[in-house]
């Protein structure tokens, strides 16, 4: 068998260096009047390097590799379009420019997917997913990426202050979530309320948001959807690129600076990025008439820093495309909340002291990430392989000076292979496994807590999918296997498989003026061993917890119905779902207390609960107001039991102007978001009062400065003093951030 498979391989790359890499070129032209589209963007998704046309419409794609290529075709005001292209040398020899027609369109929210491992149109996907460019999302500033996601229909930020956050996608979070970049997954300890995404917005071109257990190919946990990142593109053929920017924000005095490098030359292609922030404790909303104090009022120990650093390198030949990426992250975390006192009260954990030095308790987190991607294309076959390393350690300081409290250490030895094979022209079939081998391990050297054992997992998963598109219509059927083994190295010793055999099912229909697509899907979470084998304090929660080793594997079943029309000025989508989760795990309260720490023990359990809810989203481009955008959409989520952190039913609308940089000024944005009243709560929490917040921005270029954007804002206009249902901090009803002014430069340099 092995001999086979070497031979294949071998025969493969012999193949593979007989081709050349080619150029191709066309032009871009407006489908209704057949005038050129001057400086449209031609954007080649699987060599990752684009070009943009002249003032004619004209283009030059260079260093393709000879096979079919997937050409994105983007302008201002027009809608995507992708291109099929099959740049062969002989099939170019015969081929004169390409044309490409592009629709005018005044609303432009199809974006092009990439996690779906075909690279498609939203409008053609048969399961919900939402792409966003981060740009986009960070017309108005947020903080940090998953307050940027958390614009999303659907999405929510599940916070420590402002310095520790993890998504919530349709009321799930955490081990429920699963991070993908580049296509391999990330692991970063997110079973803690207190350990955030580990993510930076550096060098992150795009966010896609897959909604549910929807996805087969990513593998277990993923209940709750996927997050899946790309990194931004290499620079255009021949080409540098130089960028920085620097922002400042009021509420913390934050400060937050990053660089970057990108150049292309020939078929080798190179970026380097850098980052760092600071920020002291955040100033909460109306301290005025609160605590009897006239005096700005900080949340105590919520200040954070970090740095970060990121590079990248790819290379094509022929048949064959490689990339290597390397991240290092650092964060200096401040914990606000922790306390090991058993009553603590609303005035322990608030300041008059804005500082931004290291004190305790607080977190050190270092976070390194490797990946190799090799991808081969052949006449019928994309071949993908991919291998990467993680390691993420996280330190806990308390009282003691150089000693922590917490110190563990995850690696993650993982890899991801996927075969997509044409049948026909109506067909194909995507195939493929995943496996990772993980350790968690505890650094024993006078450490205080241990709050999960030394353990090893190991992953192995398989999947298969069909596709098919008949014109109008795409369907998508598919199943997957996976198993995880946990072994402990504990004096007790836990050692146990969990096995999973999972399908999805869906099927989509996209014309003019509508889309729809229907889906139905299985998950499978195995129980984290936090989980299975808890008994003792967690001081980030305040809570003494005992798990159980007899959890059976999470269970999902979700349908997801997407019903969307679109006309040139009006955007109308409704996107209703249900998940049943069988086997849902839960802390519940025994109403007993601890008798050495004082605190009240909850034991772990499981029961079958649903979700179900959906978006509501409208975008309303009037016809006699070019300039103008109003978007609204409604987010609704409801339970069947009582379960904590269930998000607020969320309205979220934003106005836009377009100004088309008339005197410096590209666009101005101001948001209107409230958060309805939470009373479905489990019995341990309280009910959270409905809020409101205004948020509003400025987006540009310095005039007589084309080199030089801008952006300034504030967030949180009115100043309001709120506590987010989500907000860890909402135990002691500490508020969030109050009003936070920025301004952000942006320095961009080619050549």
């Amino acid at each position: 068998m092995f001999r086979s498979v070497l031979l294949y391989i071998t025969v493969l790359f012999l193949n593979l260096i007989q081709f050349q890499a080619q150029s191709v070129n066309g032009k871009v032209l407006d489908k209704e009047t057949e005038s050129a589209i001057p400086y449209a963007n031609i954007y080649c998704l699987e060599t990752q390097n684009g070009v943009i046309a002249d003032s004619t419409g004209k283009w030059q794609l260079d260093n393709l590799i000879n096979n079919q290529m997937t050409l994105q075709i983007s302008a201002t005001d027009y809608g995507n379009e992708m291109v099929k292209v099959n740049a062969s040398r002989r099939n170019l020899m015969y081929r004169s420019e390409i044309i490409v027609k592009l629709s005018p369109e005044h609303i432009h929210l199809d974006e092009v997917i990439i996690s779906t491992s075909d690279s498609k149109l939203q409008r053609y996907s048969t399961f919900p997913v939402e792409s966003r460019k981060i740009a986009d999302l960070n017309k108005i500033e947020q903080t940090n990426i998953v307050d940027a996601l958390s614009n999303i229909p659907g999405i929510y930020n599940f916070s420590t202050g402002n310095g520790i956050a993890k998504p919530v996608i349709r009321g799930l979070t955490g081990m429920r979530v699963l991070t993908s970049q580049n296509g391999l997954r990330l692991e970063n300890q997110q079973w803690g309320a207190d350990h955030g995404f580990a993510v930076l917005n550096l060098g992150i071109d795009r966010a896609e948001v897959i909604k549910g257990p929807s996805s087969l190919i990513y593998g277990a946990d993923a209940l709750g959807g996927v997050i899946y990142l790309a990194d931004e593109p290499y620079a255009n053929p021949n080409k540098t690129e130089i960028k920085a920017s620097t922002k400042f924000e009021s509420n913390s005095l934050a400060t937050v600076n990053k660089i970057s490098y990108k150049t292309s030359k020939n078929n080798l292609r190179f970026a380097a990025y850098g980052g760092y922030f600071s920020r002291a404790n955040y100033a909460i909303g109306d301290s005025s008439s609160f605590i009897n104090s006239s005096d700005s009022i900080f949340a105590l120990n919520s200040k954070n820093s970090g740095w970060s650093f990121k590079t990248a390198i790819g290379y094509n030949k022929n048949n064959w495309i490689t990339n290597f990426r390397y991240q290092l992250l650092y964060f200096q975390n401040g914990l606000p909340g922790h306390t090991h006192a058993a009553n603590p009260v609303i005035s322990d954990f608030l300041s008059s002291n804005r500082t931004r030095g290291f004190t305790k308790p607080a977190q050190k987190i270092f976070n390194h990430l490797a990946q190799w991607e090799n991808k081969f294309y052949f006449k019928n076959d994309e071949v993908v392989a991919q291998l990467g390393y993680t390691s993420n350690n996280l330190r806990e300081f308390e009282k003691r000076t150089f000693t922590p409290g917490i110190d563990m250490t995850l690696q993650n030895y993982s890899y991801n292979v996927r075969w997509k094979h044409q049948l026909n022209e109506k067909f194909e079939i995507v195939s493929g496994s995943q496996g990772m081998l993980q350790s968690n391990t505890n650094g024993y050297n006078d450490i205080i807590e241990i709050l999960i054992e030394d353990a090893t997992f190991s992953d192995l998963g398989a999947f298969s999918l069909l596709k098919g598109n008949f014109n109008l219509w795409n369907i998508q059927a598919g199943a997957r296997y996976d198993q995880r083994s946990i072994i402990t190295t504990n004096s007790d010793g836990f050692d146990d498989t969990f096995r999973g055999l999972n399908y999805s099912a869906g099927i989509s229909r996209s014309s003019k003026f509508l889309t729809a697509r229907l889906n139905a899907s299985t998950g499978f979470r195995p129980p984290h061993i936090s989980e299975l084998l808890a008994d003792g304090v967690h001081h980030a929660t305040l809570q003494y917890l005992i798990g159980d080793a007899d959890f059976e594997s999470e269970r999902a079943n979700q349908i997801d119905f997407y019903l969307g029309t679109h006309f040139d000025h009006l955007e109308i989508v409704i996107n209703p779902f249900i998940n049943q989760i069988d086997n849902y795990i839960y802390k519940n309260p025994t109403n007993s207390i601890d008798s050495a720490s004082g605190l009240d023990i909850f034991n772990m359990k499981q029961k079958d609960v649903v979700f179900s809810g959906g978006d509501i989203a409208v975008h309303y481009h009037p016809h006699v107001a070019h300039w103008l955008h109003l978007e609204s959409n409604f987010s609704l989520l409801y339970t069947n039991n009582e379960l904590p952190f269930i998000p607020q039913n969320r309205l979220n609308n934003i106005a836009k102007i377009d100004f088309k940089n008339r005197k410096g000024i590209n666009s101005i944005s101001a948001q209107y978001v409230h958060f309805f009243g939470q009373n479905s709560v489990a019995t341990y929490e309280e009910p959270s009062d409905p809020y409101q917040l205004i948020n509003f921005s400025i987006n540009g270029t310095i005039p007589g400065n084309n080199k030089i954007d801008y952006a300034v804002g504030v967030n949180n206009l009115l100043n309001s003093r709120y506590v987010d249902h989500l907000s860890r901090l909402k135990t002691y009803e500490i508020p969030n951030p109050g009003r936070n002014i920025y301004i952000k430069l942006i320095f961009q340099f080619d050549r």
